[in-house]
């Protein structure tokens, strides 16, 4: 297998090697985001019976997207990557939950990405994945063409690693036009972020 790499070198994610070790050792921190996970649950809503139709950003192999499927079982999820063997290893180890999700491979640091994703959400949620694009204005471009995929009254949340700087990313996301922007949970280089689209 390939070594892993630092969290800021090159990933290589068209390697099934790679991805399948990157999953392992992501699966050891699960444990430590499930706080968060439940937290981004509570956000979107206090009703576990509600339909929401999510998106997940950078979904990977799908950890948040099936946190959520299993506490919203009325909710149906696209699972958003630009990684065709993330979405290969995302579908195999959310089989029991077919039906009620499905990937789409698209690359969101291209400008136009949104279009390929076909409706809107009552949320679009994203866990440890738009860091790394890296480049600040992407990531304000990104927020730009998210608040596009989201229903009125419907929210964003982005738990991520805070490179930019938290403060940037407030301001980036009520550029975009998101409403009561705040961050729901500070955890230092992590933090929950998110608004609302009125």
């Amino acid at each position: 297998m390939p070594k892993l790499l630092d969290p800021w070198d090159h990933h290589d994610w068209s390697s099934k090697d790679y991805v399948s070790q990157w999953a392992e050792r992501q699966d050891e921190r699960e444990v430590d985001r499930e706080e968060i996970f439940h937290l981004m649950a509570k956000t979107l809503s206090s009703d576990p019976g509600v339909a929401l139709d999510i998106l997940d950003l950078g979904a990977g192999y799908g950890a948040l997207a099936q946190f959520l499927l299993n506490h919203f079982p009325n909710a149906k999820a696209v699972c958003q990557d630009g990684s065709a063997e993330m979405a290969k290893l995302g579908g195999k180890r959310m089989e029991a939950l077919k039906g009620r999700f499905k990937y789409v491979l698209c690359d969101f640091s291209k400008p136009g990405w949104s279009r390929k994703i076909k409706g809107s959400f009552n949320a679009v949620v994203s866990s440890i994945a738009i860091h790394n694009v890296r480049e600040p204005d992407i990531i304000r471009s990104i927020y730009a063409e998210t608040f596009s995929l989201v229903n009125p009254g419907g929210y964003f949340l982005n738990f991520d690693r805070m490179t930019p700087s938290q403060e940037d990313q407030l301001t980036w996301l009520k550029e975009a036009g998101f409403a009561n922007v705040k961050c729901f949970w500070d955890g230092g280089r992590r933090a929950l972020l998110g608004g609302y689209k009125k």
